[in-house]
Parts: C-alpha cells; sequence; structure tokens
C-alpha cells in the first residue's frame, strides 16, 4: 500500500514539474504579443487587488465566429502584430498553414462572463497585483503576453497608453 502512495506522489510531482517547466520555455522563449484591452472592476475586496481584463481581440473573434447559437468552446485564431507588437485577429484557424502576413496562432476559449452572457478568453480574464498599487495599474491599456507555436499565451504584465511597461 504504502508503495503505491509513494509511486502516486512522485507521478504527481513529474506532472507538476513537466508543468512548469513548459510554462517556463514559454515565458523564456515565446514571442511577445501585446493586446489591447478594457479593464473592468479593478477592485476586489474578496481577493485582494485585481484588474479584470477583458481582450479587444476576444470581441473581433466572437465578431469573427458569427452568430451561431452556440460557438465552440475553444479554438485558435491567426494573428498579425503591428511594429509595436500590438496584435490584430486576421481569422480563425481552419487548421491550414500560415499565409502571407500571418505570424502567430493564438488560443482562444469560450467562457461565462462574470457580467452575464459568454466571452472570449484568451489566457486569463483577471491580473492580480500587490495590495495598494491600484493605481499604478488603472492606466493599463495592453496586456503583454509570451504566446508559443501552438498559440499557448502567458500574461506576463501590463502595458500604458504609450506601451510602457506598468
Amino acid at each position: 500500500m504504502k508503495r503505491w502512495i509513494v509511486i502516486a506522489w512522485a507521478l504527481t510531482l513529474a506532472l507538476a514539474a513537466a508543468g512548469i517547466a513548459g510554462k517556463e520555455t514559454l515565458l523564456a522563449r515565446g514571442d511577445t504579443v501585446l493586446l489591447r484591452l478594457a479593464p473592468v472592476d479593478p477592485r476586489s475586496l474578496m481577493q485582494g487587488d485585481y484588474m479584470a481584463l477583458n481582450f479587444d481581440i476576444g470581441n473581433q473573434i466572437r465578431a469573427a465566429q458569427g452568430p451561431a447559437e452556440r460557438p465552440p468552446r475553444d479554438g485558435v485564431a491567426v494573428i498579425r502584430r503591428d511594429a509595436q507588437g500590438v496584435a490584430s485577429l486576421v481569422r480563425l484557424h481552419d487548421g491550414g498553414p500560415l499565409g502571407v502576413g500571418e505570424q502567430l496562432l493564438l488560443r482562444f476559449q469560450a467562457a461565462r462572463s462574470r457580467w452575464g452572457g459568454a466571452q472570449v478568453q484568451v489566457s486569463t480574464d483577471a491580473y492580480f497585483f500587490q495590495e495598494g498599487q491600484g493605481e499604478r495599474f488603472a492606466g493599463a491599456m495592453y496586456g503583454e503576453f509570451r504566446v508559443g507555436a501552438d498559440g499557448q499565451a502567458l500574461l506576463v504584465g501590463l502595458r500604458g497608453k504609450e506601451l510602457e511597461k506598468l
């Protein structure tokens, strides 16, 4: 019995380590992409200081999906970055190769919005920061992501109006 507990414990640790290593690789080698955001509800008394995020590209993806009664739960979008690194939607990915001017893939998922209805999320819908720093992040205009070749995105920070790090 003890042997199985040790084996299960070792497997759990191995899976956690593999997940962490994958995220660390993405942070180190992923492409930098900036997504326009619309901050909402900048403070939660129960969870500490945070900013709820709604990315403009999510609205573009919902529009591209059309008026389907039940849009797909998740998918991949093809994006293009401008000279400053700000991404815009080119099209929804159909599984084929990227065309001229199409630079990256971006994974997304449909989720129930905190305010009712549905929204398209890219990576996360919240950014937590140290208590008392809300004013510093109130001017956030962009989310800074590292994006892997498979479209997996990790939010690494927020940027201001002039793309400065906050």
